[in-house]
């Protein structure tokens, strides 16, 4: 009897730090006093890392529970029938799970301190070290696993998908909620994109003439309702600086038609298409700047680029009070009329569209001019990747309007 209430308590005691062990492997864990005492004291005088821990006083565990039973089968078989004898241990077997492998490891984890499972650490340091030999095998094996599929596993693995396993994982554990998912996978996203890919492009550039009048300015911002305004030299294609509204609003109304732009232009910076959006992100904010030209690899001018671009990237559109609540509008057949430059990556959200080759074009209008071969004119129809789009106009040289819609199932 003696003999199987030591097994017992030894279960018990090694439960518990098996416990603590797989509650550390957790992402995120509750900071009770029990766990936060094992991590920073008690973890260090086993000397075991986490994975280890967890798997050997597991191994024991159910050691001790398998000889535990034995001995209280031999027990009750002393003084009862075979039968009698079974029942009995099971009983008591059940009634050990209960309060000692349930009850108890929880009421230690979750109500004390842990201090007390201290000067048992030499203890559980050699019943580690007495179990090596059973969790050797296994150790074994996982190593030569490992060894045989790293290279396969790299090669194979994206870090997207270590990503998306994280997010999952979250949110099984309750740190992520539904509405994280979306803005964790598009801060991720936001890594691999470059500027070509959230600039506005040349055609849709409101600029000025270094040269036009600060009166001319005015009407320009009262019009387009913008606070910066590139200006140029000649044509689009030579952007030299930036107008700021507050600038031109410090100069007297009887002076703005005699001064000149130029007089109160700031200076911009050009940055190439294939620049990192991170990059020029950390750039801008070291600057303090909230505008770039973006040219091509010819030099001309390929678009304009400001801090709002790149925040929406991450957070989605950000509309003032002078926009529009929404770039799309819904049709009552469940379609969508968007625009011509409408991003080809918010297609994702609102019809599920996932091409089935990456491509080339960053606005729904390239992409139907992609897939055409050609400007398409106004009625022009293309089913495609899951997506039925109709051209609702068209100027010759680009797409200005769009219906989409998901294509009727096959």
């Amino acid at each position: 009897m003696v003999l199987a209430a030591a097994a017992a308590l030894m279960v018990t005691l090694v439960t518990c730090l098996q416990l603590l062990y797989l509650e550390s492997l957790r992402i995120r864990a509750r900071e009770l006093p029990a766990l936060q005492f094992f991590r920073e004291t008690l973890e260090a005088k086993i000397g075991l890392t986490t994975e280890q821990g967890a798997l050997r006083f597991s191994v024991v565990k159910h050691v001790g529970m398998l000889v535990t039973g034995c001995l209280l089968l031999a027990i009750t078989a002393q003084s009862a029938s075979v039968a009698e004898a079974i029942a009995a241990a099971c009983l008591l077997a059940a009634a050990f799970v209960v309060i000692g492998i349930h009850i108890v490891p929880q009421i230690v984890y979750r109500k004390s301190s842990g201090r007390g499972l201290l000067p048992l650490a030499p203890l559980f340091r050699a019943v580690a070290w007495l179990a090596r030999p059973l969790t050797f095998g296994i150790e074994f094996v996982d190593s030569l696993f490992e060894l045989g599929h790293s290279e396969q596993t790299s090669e194979q693995t994206r870090p997207e998908e270590h990503i998306e396993a994280l997010i999952s994982a979250g949110e099984e554990e309750g740190i992520i909620e539904e509405g994280d998912r979306e803005l964790i996978q598009s801060v991720v996203a936001f890594g691999d994109k470059t500027v070509r890919e959230v600039m506005t492009p040349r055609p849709r550039i409101v600029a000025i003439s270094q040269d036009a009048t600060l009166e001319e300015l005015r009407q320009l911002v009262i019009s387009e309702q913008y606070s910066r305004i590139p200006a140029f030299e000649h044509d689009i294609d030579c952007i030299v600086g930036f107008v700021h509204v507050r600038d031109m609003f410090e100069v007297g109304e009887e002076q703005r038609s005699q001064r000149k732009v130029r007089e109160i232009m700031r200076p911009i910076r050009a940055i190439p298409e294939s620049k990192a959006v991170n990059d020029l992100l950390k750039e801008m904010q070291e600057e303090g700047a909230h505008m770039a030209v973006v040219v091509d690899e010819y030099g001309s001018t390929g678009g304009i680029v400001t801090l709002e671009d790149m925040v929406e990237e991450i957070v989605g559109e950000i509309h003032d009070e002078h926009e529009p609540s929404r770039d799309f509008r819904q049709e009552p057949d469940g379609s969508y009329v968007i625009s011509g430059s409408f991003d080809v990556s918010r297609l994702e959200n609102l019809l599920d569209f996932h091409p089935h080759n990456e491509p080339e074009s960053t606005t729904a209008g390239g992409l139907v001019t992609e897939w055409l071969g050609h400007v398409p004119v106004a009625g022009e129809e293309t089913e495609r990747d899951g997506i039925f789009v109709t051209v609702l106009a068209a100027n010759g040289r680009r797409v200005d309007q769009l219906r989409v819609a998901k294509a009727a199932p096959k």
